[in-house]
C-alpha cells in the first residue's frame, strides 16, 4: 500500500506538471490534485488489514456458532420443582466418570450438610474434589448416585435454580473489566448500597474500598488486575455473601495466595461461615480444626472421615498430609 501510494503520487505529478506549464491550471490546483490522490489511498488503506483478519474472524464465528448450537450437558426437567427455603444438602453413593476417562473421578461418595454445618473435603491433587463442585453446580449429570437438596433429587430442579442455592468461591474467580459495584451486583442486581457495604464488611473489604478515590465506582481492570490477589479473593467472597445462597462452597479459595494473605482471607471466610452451611474443598489443612466433619479423598474414594483431632490420632493419610504441610511451613 505504501508503494502504491507513492507511485500514485508520482503518476499524478508526472501527468499534472505539464498541464500546469501549459497554463491549464495553476500550482495551487496541482497541490489539491496531489492531496486528493494521497487521501484516496488513505480511504482504502485498512482493507489489506481487514483481509488479513478475515480468516481469524471467520474461525471465531464458527466457534461461537458451535457453542450456541451445542446441547447442554444437563437437560432441565419437564416439570421443575420449586426450591425449598432452606435446602439441606445430602449426597448418597455418588460416582462420576468423565466422558472418555478410564477411571471414575468420584466413587461412592456420601455426605450430609445440614443447615449451619461445616464439612471439609481434602485430598491430594486429582482426588476428585473439584469434580464434586461441578456436579453440585449442575455442569454434569450425576448417575449413579444422588445429590439431594431439601430432600429432593437435584435433577428435579431447574439447573439455574439449583445453582442459585450455591454461592461458590473458587481459586479462579472471574472478575469483569468494570467497577467494584458492577462486579458485586452480578450476585444480586437489586442489592442496595447498604447491602453491598454489609457484604464487603463481612469480607473485610469495605475499609479498603472506602479508601479508594472513587470508592465502589473504582474501575478494577480485566480480571481485577488493579487489585492484589487477596483483594480479588475478598471481592469474590463479598459477592458470594451478597448472593445470600444458603450453601457456601469454598473451592480452594486460598490456594493461590501467600501465607499471610491466605490467613487474612481465611479469617474473613470464617466470619461468613457462621451464617450458612459450608462445604470447604481444599488441599490446605489450615483452619480445619472447627469443621464438623472432614472427608479425606484419595483417587475419588473416601479414605478417611472424622473430625480434625480424630483423624490426626489415626495416623493415616490425613496425618501424613498434615505432617507434610507442617514441614513446608
Amino acid at each position: 500500500m505504501l508503494l502504491l501510494n507513492n507511485l500514485g503520487a508520482l503518476a499524478v505529478l508526472w501527468l499534472a506538471i505539464p498541464m500546469v506549464r501549459a497554463g491549464h491550471f495553476d500550482g495551487v490546483g496541482l497541490a489539491v490534485i496531489l492531496l486528493l490522490a494521497l487521501s484516496s489511498f488513505e480511504a482504502v488503506q485498512a482493507l489489506p488489514l481487514a483481509a488479513n483478519h478475515w480468516d481469524k474472524s471467520m474461525a471465531a464465528a464458527r466457534e461461537l456458532q458451535a457453542v450456541a448450537a451445542a446441547r447442554p450437558a444437563v437437560a432441565p426437567p419437564a416439570d421443575p420443582q420449586p426450591m425449598p427455603t432452606n435446602p439441606h444438602l445430602a449426597i448418597r453413593g455418588l460416582s462420576f466418570t468423565y466422558p472418555g476417562a478410564q477411571r471414575p473421578a468420584i466413587q461412592e461418595l456420601s455426605l450430609d450438610l445440614a443447615r449451619g454445618e461445616r464439612v471439609a473435603i481434602v485430598g491430594p491433587s486429582g482426588a476428585g474434589k473439584t469434580t464434586l463442585v461441578w456436579l453440585l453446580a449442575r455442569f454434569w449429570d450425576c448417575p449413579p448416585g444422588t445429590i439431594l437438596l431439601g430432600g429432593q433429587d437435584i435433577r428435579a430442579y431447574a439447573p439455574e435454580d439449583a445453582r442459585a442455592a450455591l454461592a461458590i468461591v473458587s481459586q479462579h474467580t472471574h472478575l469483569f473489566n468494570a467497577t467494584i459495584r458492577e462486579n458485586l451486583l452480578l450476585a444480586r442486581p437489586t442489592a442496595s448500597q447498604a447491602e453491598m457495604e454489609a457484604a464487603c464488611r463481612q469480607a473485610h473489604l469495605h475499609d479498603f474500598i472506602r479508601g479508594l478515590p472513587e470508592g465502589y465506582d473504582t474501575w478494577i481492570g480485566e480480571q481485577g488486575v488493579r487489585l492484589s490477589s487477596g483483594e480479588r479473593q475478598r471481592l469474590a467472597l463479598a459477592r458470594a455473601v451478597l448472593q445470600e445462597a444458603p450453601i457456601l462452597v469454598l473451592d480452594e479459595a486460598t490456594a493461590n495466595l501467600d501465607a499471610l494473605t491466605g490467613e487474612a482471607v481465611w479469617m474473613a471466610l470464617t466470619g461468613v461461615m457462621r451464617d450458612r452451611s459450608t462445604l470447604v474443598i481444599t488441599h490446605r489443612l489450615t483452619g480445619l480444626e472447627d469443621m464438623d466433619e472432614i472427608i479425606v479423598l484419595r483417587d475419588g474414594r473416601v479414605a478417611e472421615r472424622g473430625r480434625h483431632a480424630e483423624l490426626l490420632a489415626r495416623g493415616g493419610l490425613y496425618t501424613r498430609m498434615w505432617s507434610q504441610q507442617e514441614i513446608l511451613q
